[in-house]
């Protein structure tokens, strides 16, 4: 007998209902994993609408605009020549509806017909149940709540690999986590970034010479170049890396915060190895499930001193602080901050 998800998992009931062809009436479907949510509501479309007339059976809401006599009226609808119809709500956050739809929600959300599969999607808001409320007890009961977030590691290569097999290429395990690391965990860029490393690759498998002639990396990633080029005394690199992030339409305050991020985790990182930390105690302390991102922060912090790190931690706050004020250049602060960041890691070569 299949094992019955716990109840507030809803990712699982949701595949559990695809997998048995029990289709529910009701599903809020969200979270930072876009490849997902969008692969899942494309399979419930693919269950539900009986394609030969999708045009009768399907709608599809825009959540701004939505009324109650609009959602009543798909939901009330009958299924043309099929046995049940979809109805895609867009982007409504059901929690914060406009009075009048949220006062009918309860009611409707309470009382679907067996024939409709409705589901809210939030593409571009955040799905952020309210647990405390009537209408959240109603979904929970009627429906189920699939909020899916970025993949960890053990799920990832694995799916990687996929990826690289279904366009002719074998990538192993550390290729795998060096792309994890330089292109981010966001299937939806990672899925590009695949065809292209395999696109490059001139023999039957994936190097790393393959991502790093064709692949565009993450922001957290260049953060460890910009580090590395400020300790080794190349200015001039670092700010070039800063500007072409501005060129790319990085917001300074954006950059500053990635930059503060690196530092101290750096700073974590050079703790852990001076106390003796093994890589497993490192990636917790790291928030990471990454051995290869432990390993790279291990290997980087090893290269800087103690006090300029701490010395490092300080400047960000200070130019955190000018980037608040009013008047202030922020590109400018930025570049004065790797100025200061440089010209920290020389007193600190000098004394030692």
């Amino acid at each position: 007998m299949a094992k019955k998800p716990a109840k507030d998992d809803g990712v699982q009931k949701l595949k559990q209902d695809l997998k048995q062809h029990a289709v529910g009436s009701l599903y809020l479907i969200g979270g930072e994993e876009d490849y997902l949510k969008a692969h899942y509501l494309a399979a419930l479309e693919r269950e539900v609408v009986d394609e030969t007339f999708r045009d009768f059976n399907y709608d599809r809401l825009e959540g701004a605009s939505l009324t109650a006599e609009r959602l009543i009226e798909a939901v009330d609808s009958y299924p043309a020549m099929a046995e049940r119809r979809m109805i895609v709500v867009n982007d409504l956050d059901v929690y914060k509806a406009p009075a009048a739809l949220k006062e009918e929600l309860p009611g409707i959300l309470a009382d679907l017909p067996a024939y409709v599969c409705l589901v809210f999607y939030y593409d571009t808001i955040a799905l952020k149940p309210d647990k405390r409320t009537k209408l959240h007890k109603i979904i929970t009961e009627n429906g189920c709540i699939a909020d899916f977030s970025h993949l960890e590691r053990h799920d990832l290569i694995p799916w990687v690999k996929r990826h690289a097999k279904d366009a002719g290429k074998y990538i192993d395990t550390d290729t795998c986590d060096y792309l994890l690391f330089l292109c981010g965990t966001s299937m939806t860029g990672l899925t590009l970034e695949i065809e292209k490393a395999c696109a490059h690759s001139a023999t039957d498998s994936v190097k790393r010479s393959d991502i790093d002639a064709v692949c565009t990396r993450v922001l957290d990633a260049v953060t460890f170049d910009l580090t590395d080029a400020i300790a080794a005394q190349r200015f001039d690199r670092a700010l070039r890396l800063v500007g072409d992030l501005i060129a790319q339409k990085n917001e300074p305050i954006v950059l500053l915060s990635a930059i503060a991020r690196h530092i101290q985790r750096l700073y974590v990182a050079k703790l852990a190895m001076q106390a003796h930390k093994s890589d497993r105690e490192l990636m917790e302390l790291l928030g990471s499930k990454s051995t290869y991102y432990a390993r790279k922060m291990r290997d980087s912090a090893a290269r800087l001193e103690t006090g300029w790190l701490r010395r490092a931690i300080l400047l960000c706050g200070e130019t955190d602080i000018a980037m608040k004020s009013t008047g202030t250049d922020r590109t400018k602060a930025l570049e004065l901050l790797l100025l200061q960041m440089a010209a920290n890691e020389r007193e600190q070569a000098v004394h030692g």
